[in-house]
C-alpha cells in the first residue's frame, strides 16, 4: 500500500510540474547588441534567469550562442535589481 502511495504522489508531482506555464513570467522581448547583431531574447522573472532564451538571432549566429547572450542579459538584469537592494545596519 505504501508503494502504491508513493507511486501515485509522484505521478501527481509530475503531472503538476508539467502544468507550469513560463508565459505567466515573461516580460516583453528585449534586444541585446552583439559583435554578430542583434539578439532579440525572451527573458522571464529575474529569479528564473535559467529559461531565458533567444527568440531571433542574427544570421551566422547559432540559437546556442543567442541563448547564452540572453542567460548573460538575465543575469545582468538580476544583478542590478539586487545590487540595488540597501540594507539597514543595525544599531
Amino acid at each position: 500500500m505504501k508503494k502504491l502511495s508513493l507511486v501515485i504522489a509522484i505521478t501527481a508531482s509530475g503531472l503538476m510540474a508539467g502544468c507550469v506555464s513560463k508565459t505567466a513570467y515573461e516580460s516583453n522581448p528585449v534586444q541585446i547588441k552583439t559583435p554578430k547583431g542583434t539578439v532579440t531574447c525572451q527573458l522571464y522573472t529575474r529569479d528564473r534567469v535559467q529559461w531565458d532564451e533567444s527568440i531571433a538571432v542574427p544570421a551566422g549566429m547559432t540559437k546556442a550562442e543567442g541563448d547564452a547572450y540572453c542567460i548573460q542579459e538575465g543575469h545582468r538584469q538580476y544583478r542590478g535589481a539586487h545590487d540595488s537592494v540597501r540594507t539597514v545596519p543595525s544599531s
